[in-house]
């Protein structure tokens, strides 16, 4: 037998997408989620909400307990699972988690985070009618004004003066200025990356070209009706950042399009998001 250690519990956060596999896609409150095998890829338990790293949407969020090894053949895993992670990692690698309670993954983009989500629901349903729209509608000056946004905020991060005044143009995040990478967490990426996966899916490979570097990048309107719900995700959730003509410039798009009588959607207009 192997030599008892003490055990502390690790609680925090688990986050679970569609593309998750099924075992953790089976998660609910009050149930225990175990590896089909002792290996990778292990159950990540985040510690903190900041160190929630959502890279696909949508996704259920839950508190979560890492269940401690009971047996030599466990600890064994668990220290193989801890093996090259650093003690600032801000997660744990787990074989078995205890899931708590299921919580809105809105806390992750901030207290308008529902706001964030509506948004998020625009980018996955759009097609090639709401992005000309989004497109034709941005205001002339959004690029501006949402630099601006990020400006304000980067001002109240710890480490935010290096990035002060420059181009942040459709920016998504900036790791490392404060304990989250922008004003709504990881909402500026998810949003980006909705509107391209609908853009393959409605704008075919007409909607995609290869830039200087050989990257496969979004053309217009895709581009620029990305753009403009990067502004709208800004606006509504983010509004503390705003003054009054910063907010009406980063909603234009988005009022002319799901405001003015027209879905621009396969489907009907989202809620207006309220700040």
């Amino acid at each position: 037998m192997g030599e008892l250690a003490e055990v502390h519990t690790v609680a925090g956060f688990l986050f679970v997408d569609d593309e998750a596999p099924d075992h953790l896609k089976a998660a609910v409150a009050g149930a225990r989620v175990t590896l089909p095998s002792s290996g990778p890829p292990y159950i990540l338990v985040s510690h903190t909400l900041e160190r929630v790293l959502p890279t696909r949407w949508p996704g259920r969020l839950f508190r979560a307990e890492v269940v401690p090894p009971a047996t030599d053949e466990e600890r064994a895993a668990m220290a193989r699972a801890a093996g090259n992670l650093r003690p600032d990692a801000g997660y744990t690698r787990a074989i078995a988690v205890d899931v708590l309670e299921e919580i809105s993954p809105s806390v992750l983009f901030g207290p308008h985070g529902d706001a964030v989500i509506r948004v998020l629901a625009a980018g996955m349903a759009l097609d090639g009618r709401g992005a000309r729209g989004l497109a034709s509608a941005r205001h002339h000056a959004a690029d501006r004004e949402y630099g601006r946004a990020w400006d304000r905020w980067l001002a109240g991060q710890p480490n935010g003066g290096p990035y002060l005044g420059r181009d942040h143009a459709s920016t998504l995040s900036i790791p490392g200025a404060g304990p989250f990478s922008s004003p709504i967490g990881d909402g500026f990426s998810l949003v980006w990356r909705a509107v391209g996966k609908s853009a393959g899916l409605r704008g075919g490979e007409g909607a995609f070209g290869v830039d200087d570097e050989g990257d496969r990048v979004l053309l217009n309107p895709w581009w620029t009706a990305g753009a403009a719900l990067l502004d709208a995700a800004m606006a509504f959730g983010a509004p503390r950042l705003l003054d009054d003509h910063t907010a009406t410039v980063l909603t234009t798009a988005w009022s002319a399009v799901f405001e003015a009588g027209g879905s621009g959607l396969d489907g009907a207009a989202p809620p207006r998001p309220q700040p």
